[in-house]
């Protein structure tokens, strides 16, 4: 699709922000700028100071999308905004995301948050990354009543010891979790 072609006609692009200003570009878009930004977030759980918090990060890191024309107003607005790399383009001429795509990641997103859990299969080998069982090798058995923990089975001095563990202290081996 040429540039030619696209004028005259929304659709969504992948804007790249420098790394962890896209709060900031977001921020300025909706302050300065009638643009429409799509930013979906993941809650995960992270190890802070001790204790496992839920933060926000982006789905996509130094990413954000947004819904323009390239007309010359909307396209420079969006390019001279404070944080923002450029646009993402190939040959100097930007790619349209597909409609579907964004549609798919706006129905997953409640209050601007991917409606997402991790995948983690019972019977996969997994390595301990913190605390006080790191590096011993594991089967993962089951989640438990708290989401951010799940039950591994260790194997420790030739027998198998079923301990929980947080989500964030294991690693998969091998085959993907």
């Amino acid at each position: 699709m040429r540039k030619g072609e696209m004028l005259g006609a929304r659709h969504w692009y992948a804007v790249q922000t420098k790394p962890r200003c896209e709060d900031q570009v977001v921020g300025w878009l909706q302050r300065w700028t009638d643009v429409p930004i799509f930013m979906p977030r993941l809650e995960l759980p992270r190890r802070r100071r001790g204790r496992i918090v839920r933060v926000l990060e982006p789905l996509f890191p130094s990413y954000a999308f947004v819904h323009i024309e390239l007309a010359p107003v909307e396209w420079y607005a969006v390019k001279w905004t404070p944080g923002v790399k450029g646009i993402v383009s190939t040959g100097g001429i930007p790619v349209p995301v597909p409609d579907d795509v964004i549609a798919l990641l706006q129905i997953r997103c409640v209050d601007g948050r991917v409606q997402w859990q991790p995948h983690w299969k019972p019977g996969a080998d997994v390595r301990v990354k913190a605390g006080p069982f790191a590096g011993v090798m594991g089967i993962l058995d089951r989640p438990t009543s708290r989401p951010e923990r799940v039950r591994v089975l260790l194997r420790l001095m030739r027998s198998v010891v079923p301990v929980e563990v947080d989500i964030v202290d294991l690693e998969a081996v091998g085959a993907a979790i």
